[in-house]
């Protein structure tokens, strides 16, 4: 088993810069074949499911306004 008192020495090896870059880089691969994958799908296909989306101008409650007297 690894101890975690020798952990931070992993970076003394490789710099944490091109490490954290390529890992945020596979991260966002990822979630974009994960988005077009259930694009392609019927079941999950958000933008052609059918649905209206609900306006958010529709749900918005209008307040009058009145002057103040100064």
């Amino acid at each position: 088993m690894i101890s975690t008192e020798s952990l931070w020495k992993i970076w003394l090896i490789m710099n944490p810069r091109p490490i954290l870059i390529a890992l945020f880089g596979f991260l966002l691969v990822l979630a974009l074949g994960i988005h077009l994958v259930l694009l392609s799908t019927a079941d999950f296909n958000w933008l052609e499911d059918g649905i209206p989306a609900k306006s958010a101008v529709s749900q918005m409650q209008v307040t009058p306004v009145v002057p103040q007297r100064q």
